[in-house]
């Protein structure tokens, strides 16, 4: 078929989802929602397994399992090539408030080690529980004829060794040829089994970069999403340049999930709301802008204007937002879940 066949198939899509999915949400930021509880720097991280101290720490993803929370982090070491890594960490999950006070032993789990990551290494994690080991999606980001090429990879990671069983990068795919795409970022697992994969993800598709869902196909030689399978999810709004999926789902109701997205202005300055999904990724209700820099630790850093809200944790009727701030420390954030739904819309019943 092609490539750009699939395209103009997915675009025809795009164009349709812009007239029926634009106006679901307002240009309007929601004040007192969440709570700043404080920041975490790179100085509180100690690496196990790497002879240097990262410069920066920011957009961590968790995993909330048996009182214990799973921190992986995105590190940097540098700053001429701004190379990443991710490290893990773990705490108690009644330690999560006491986090900006707390020092990390981290050890790092996924690096360059591949020519998918030659260029700016493993960024941005989104972790998941995956049968009984642990499902990172994460942006490898290597070249393209002397520009960066940021792939949508994946890694397995044995939960108890912390080695990494399976690494690769995702695949679209039109049942009998696979393709790879300038740019593709922004994939959370929302259901799987053990042939497929429930996602929102972000490829960049002929010039538009919204958020998709689909089924991942998981076999053992390649992790493929067939275009046929794919619905635009949300679109960006007209005074965004585009959206992203940012936290992997945190389960609210018996097929009902709570997901952090974010809006990047034209101003390019990051906000972020809520929305609510089924395992089918089905959106059955979002908020507006409940989150947006507004401190001297979220407005100056190495990315001025940035709350990159990359991890959600439910405690009882609290939810914390964990994230990166500017691109150099980790903000977190709580607020009460029956707060959080009174600023959902609800489109569906």
């Amino acid at each position: 078929m092609g490539l750009e066949t699939v395209e103009e198939t997915l675009v025809r899509k795009i164009l349709n989802s812009y007239k029926s999915l634009r106006g679901i949400r307002k240009k309007k930021k929601v004040p007192n929602v969440f709570e700043r509880i404080g920041y975490v720097t790179a100085s509180q991280i100690s690496v196990t397994n790497y002879p240097r101290r990262p410069l920066t720490a920011f957009n961590p993803s968790l995993i909330s399992k048996n009182n214990e929370v799973h921190l992986f982090i995105r590190l940097i070491f540098d700053y001429y090539d701004y190379v990443s890594s991710i490290g893990y960490s773990k705490i108690k999950i009644n330690e999560v408030e006491a986090l900006p006070q707390l020092n990390l032993n981290t050890k790092l789990v996924l690096y360059p080690s591949t020519p998918n990551e030659i260029k700016r290494g493993t960024e941005d994690p989104r972790a998941h529980e995956y049968f009984n080991d642990f499902l990172i999606f994460y942006t490898a980001v290597g070249l393209r004829d002397g520009s960066l090429w940021p792939k949508q990879g994946y890694a397995i990671i044995d939960s108890t060794s912390l080695e990494v069983t399976k690494k690769g990068v995702l695949y679209l795919s039109d049942g009998v040829s696979d393709y790879q795409l300038p740019s593709w970022k922004n994939t959370i697992a929302l259901k799987y089994s053990s042939k497929t994969v429930n996602i929102l993800t972000r490829p960049l598709v002929a010039g538009h970069e919204v958020i998709w869902r689909g089924v991942l196909e998981t076999d053992e030689e390649a992790w493929r999403l067939n275009y046929k399978n794919m619905d635009v999810f949300m679109v960006n709004e007209s005074w965004e340049v585009k959206v992203g999926v940012s936290t992997p789902p945190v389960r609210i109701g018996s097929d009902e999930y709570l997901i952090g997205w974010h809006g990047i202005d034209q101003n390019l300055i990051y906000s972020n709301g809520i929305a609510v999904v089924n395992s089918q990724g089905e959106l059955l209700g979002i908020s507006d802008y409940l989150l947006w820099p507004s401190t001297i630790e979220e407005l100056y850093g190495d990315r001025p204007m940035v709350i990159y809200g990359s991890g959600l944790l439910k405690r009882g009727n609290e939810i914390f937002w964990i994230g990166g701030v500017a691109d150099y420390a980790i903000g977190i954030y709580k607020a009460d879940l029956d707060i959080i739904l009174e600023n959902v819309r609800w489109l569906r019943g």
